[in-house]
């Protein structure tokens, strides 16, 4: 869905901003919010404003919560890694997979916006650049404290003959997004206040995530205390994946164990497709989840 951010950045209005040699935060004294320029520009930290518990998992280049494309035919290629063999043009915004870091050439906080301009890294090979530009905003909704919004948007600058062909019907995860494994009470959001518990798989070998197709468009994920995370994507048409892998309760964002959701949009990229939508993180216990989820049904109905 290609979608103009024109109209959609609005500055959040009050603030405290921090900064390290790679990471820039947003802080509004309720929610605290961290991007990481060498891990592509992804979110890495999520937590309220005081806290050192950050639900975000970081095991790997593939984890965080962050942008991901898939285009084009399943190939073989030269250095290939086998587990991803043959596999389709996927620009992923954190790096590949065997660690290899994207490059960012734009990162900086201005009028409460995290913005990242990436030349992300193919996933399936060790060190090669994709022909593609990742861009990223993300700022606090106005007036909903408990409320992130992020804009992503892939430019795609593929060269016409390029080994993966022409558009291809395919799966688009908006976003990618992995928690700490003690976010383990997965639930549905229905609308009017209604819930469904989502009974997610095990990731397994030869297996698959779940399916869940969310009517509104919005899960949550919650500790056992009753605080989560919610992700509310309008732009998804299709069923998300989700899941866990291991059995742990592990609150390390580091553990190789984590949960997983990825709200799913069907789309077929071409070479020089420029791809944009909008997503919303919300944080706080159910109630408040529910409360903000209605809001930006409201709100925003298509993104």
């Amino acid at each position: 869905m290609i979608k103009s951010i024109i109209g959609h950045l609005a500055i959040a209005t009050a603030f405290t901003t921090w900064a390290s040699s790679a990471q820039l935060e947003l802080n509004n004294g309720t929610l605290k919010i961290r991007t990481d320029n060498t891990y592509g520009g992804s979110i890495v930290w999520l937590s309220t404003a005081g806290s050192n518990f950050n639900l975000v998992n970081i095991h790997d280049r593939g984890r965080e919560i962050q942008q991901s494309y898939y285009a084009g035919a399943n190939r073989t290629r030269p250095g290939q890694i086998s587990n991803y063999s043959p596999w389709s043009w996927n620009p992923v915004q954190a790096g590949s997979y065997t660690g290899t870091a994207s490059i960012v050439d734009s990162f900086s906080l201005n009028n409460g916006i995290l913005y990242s301009w990436t030349r992300p890294k193919l996933w399936d090979v060790p060190n090669e650049t994709a022909q593609a530009v990742i861009k990223q905003w993300t700022q606090f909704e106005p007036n909903m404290s408990q409320v992130i919004r992020v804009t992503n948007q892939l430019v795609c600058l593929r060269s016409s003959n390029d080994a993966w062909g022409g558009p291809v019907n395919r799966h688009q995860e908006l976003p990618a997004c992995y928690f700490i494994r003690a976010l383990n009470r997965a639930k549905i959001y229905n609308g009017n206040g209604s819930w469904s518990d989502y009974n997610y798989p095990l990731l397994a070998p030869g297996g698959g995530w779940g399916r869940p197709n969310p009517p509104k468009k919005a899960m949550a994920f919650f500790l056992q205390n009753d605080f989560g995370v919610g992700i509310y994507s309008p732009t998804a048409n299709t069923s998300w994946n989700c899941g866990a892998t291991g059995t742990s309760a592990s609150t390390d964002p580091n553990h190789p164990d984590t949960m997983h959701v990825a709200p799913i949009r069907t789309v077929a990229l071409d070479r020089n497709t420029q791809f944009t939508y909008h997503y919303w993180i919300v944080m706080g216990n159910q109630s408040t989840i529910q409360t903000r989820f209605n809001q930006l049904l409201s709100l925003y109905p298509n993104g």
